[in-house]
């Protein structure tokens, strides 16, 4: 709901507040004083195309600033916007050299953010400015809750983002799986030549060892013999000379006890030193001087060493790491039919369902054309004709399989046009608020703003619009632009638009009229310059007459 509008050096308009209320808002005044330029003022606040000419003679810039009533925090915080409230404050700025400047809630933005933003917040119908009931996507929405599909077509929309979502997941996965394919051959390539090595644990650190033995075995053996001969072989050993010290310290021991630990002790090394004689005996048995053994192990250790170099220090966690992306890229193909399985069934899915939801909106369609044509007979449109055209999409999008084109024919003998083909801003209007009387189901308190609905109409043709606008004003605010008291006279709130010369310049001015300001209003459009009391009377009981 727009609650406060002001323009600053727009084209007539040097500065200008309006303050709007909720119901029908109606705007009258002298053609040429200024109120098509309130509603440019709003087509700018809805997106619409800016000019460096549109700033007001000897400016440099203009503004044109308003403040909504209207909880859009989900859209703000999409388009990456604060909101602190349930307002939202658009602002545009115009340079005279071109540039242009958009601010939301105060925060820097563009016109494409607006744009996306203004459906909710404005609805201008008129000639020249941008409709939301001709975009494609709003005509479905509408159509949609006059057929009662909204949850259907809620359907298709979630069956057709998860089917792009399970597509792009597959894409993403398919770029993925054919990197790692071309990686699988190098996997394999050492997958194999690891295994067929057949690495131990610890294996070769044991080699490394065990070479250092064969290598040294003469030094080894020698080093054995020699010690055995010492100890235990030859006539002057070690343990032959032990041998002769204990008989000595036996036959002592019998003259002095004291010798006789000692004794024992002696005896104690000798067994000790036996022990090593013949551990030096056994060890030269099984120090293998084999050449070709030795020529094996190095061969092996070799290769294990080659190995090292390119895998690393642990030949088997690498192994183990090569099994597992191998396994993973397996995986990853299962991943692809899966999805792939998935995607085939959502696919069938959304066809089924975007079928089923053709059928309802194509059978409600024909109930909305008798329903549009009878609200144009009631606006001075009695030959008018009104249909939708239905178009397939292939392969379909989130909206479903079904483009509507909505077509009129305003006069006998006429081929049915699109909406935004018809010339005239007055039947655009009319056409526009039919179907918004018959398709009033917009869930959002947003503006609706009437420009030259009024056009080319009369008598019991305008106070029909007025009536219909002033139904409408239950749903929707409404801003409506009229020379008629007719219309003017079903509004809750009137304003008067004029023009005047300040200091050699034209300048617009805007009240809001209340009481016998707006009789005299009404009785300037209906009578012109002849202001008598018998119009007052008349515009008294019109007004009357409203209310009932």
């Amino acid at each position: 709901m727009l609650r406060f509008l002001r323009v600053r050096n727009f084209a007539l308009i040097d500065q200008l507040e309006l303050h709007f209320a909720e119901g029908f808002n109606l705007l009258s005044g002298e053609t040429g004083a200024g109120k098509s330029i309130i509603v440019d003022a709003l087509g700018l606040l809805a997106g619409a195309k800016a000019s460096g000419e549109m700033v007001r003679s000897g400016e440099s810039r203009a503004v044109v600033e308003a403040i909504f009533e209207t909880d859009l925090r989900a859209d703000l915080d999409r388009l990456g916007l604060d909101s602190e409230s349930d307002e939202v404050i658009v602002r545009r700025e115009i340079s005279s050299d071109e540039r242009n400047r958009v601010y939301i809630n105060n925060q820097p933005s563009t016109v494409s953010a607006l744009r996306e933003l203004a459906p909710s917040l404005l609805d201008i119908h008129g000639q020249h400015e941008q409709q939301t009931l001709l975009d494609n996507s709003r005509q479905l929405a509408l159509i949609d809750e006059f057929a009662d599909s909204t949850s259907l077509a809620a359907k298709v929309h979630g069956l057709f983002t998860e089917t792009q979502q399970a597509e792009a997941e597959l894409a993403e996965l398919t770029g993925e799986h054919a990197r790692k394919l071309e990686r699988l051959d190098l996997l394999s390539f050492q997958h194999d030549e690891i295994q067929k090595a057949d690495p131990k644990p610890g294996e070769t650190q044991q080699i490394r060892e065990q070479l250092d033995v064969l290598s040294n075995a003469g030094k080894l053996l020698a080093a054995a013999a020699r010690g055995y001969e010492a100890l235990y072989e030859s006539e002057a050993s070690v343990l032959s000379s032990i041998a002769q010290t204990q008989r000595a310290l036996r036959e002592a021991a019998q003259h002095d006890s004291r010798l006789q630990p000692i004794a024992e002790q002696m005896e104690t090394a000798r067994i000790a030193l036996q022990d090593v004689a013949y551990a030096l005996r056994d060890y030269a048995d099984h120090v293998d001087a084999d050449p070709q053994e030795l020529e094996r192990i190095q061969a092996r250790l070799a290769e294990l060493e080659r190995l090292h170099r390119k895998y690393g220090p642990d030949l088997l966690d690498h192994l183990l790491k090569v099994r597992r992306e191998m396994d993973s890229i397996g995986l990853t193909e299962s991943k692809k039919e899966e999805l792939q399985g998935k995607i085939s069934v959502l696919r069938q899915q959304f066809a089924d369902a975007a079928a089923q939801l053709s059928r309802k909106r194509r059978a409600a369609s024909k109930k909305l054309e008798g329903a549009v044509e009878g609200e144009l007979r009631s606006l001075a449109m009695p030959h008018a004709r009104f249909s939708i055209a239905w178009s397939d999409i292939a392969p379909g999008r989130a909206s479903g399989i079904d483009r509507p084109d909505l077509l009129i024919s305003p006069n006998p003998g006429e081929e049915p046009r699109p909406l935004e083909k018809v010339a005239s801003g007055g039947e655009l209007s009319r056409v526009m608020l039919a179907l918004r009387t018959v398709l009033a189901v917009d869930r959002t308190q947003k503006a609706l703003v009437f420009d030259e609905v009024d056009a080319g109409i009369g008598g019991k043709a305008a106070e029909t619009v007025g009536q219909k606008l002033k139904e409408l004003s239950s749903r929707y605010q409404i801003l409506c632009v009229t020379h008629l008291a007719q219309i003017a006279a079903f509004a809750d709130h009137q304003y008067r638009i004029e023009k005047l010369v300040l200091d050699g310049r034209s300048v617009t001015r805007v009240d809001a009229l209340k009481g016998e300001a707006r009789v005299e209003e009404l009785v300037r459009m209906m009578s012109g310059s002849r202001v008598t009391e018998a119009a007052r009377q008349h515009v008294k009981e019109l007004l009357k007459a409203t209310k009932a």
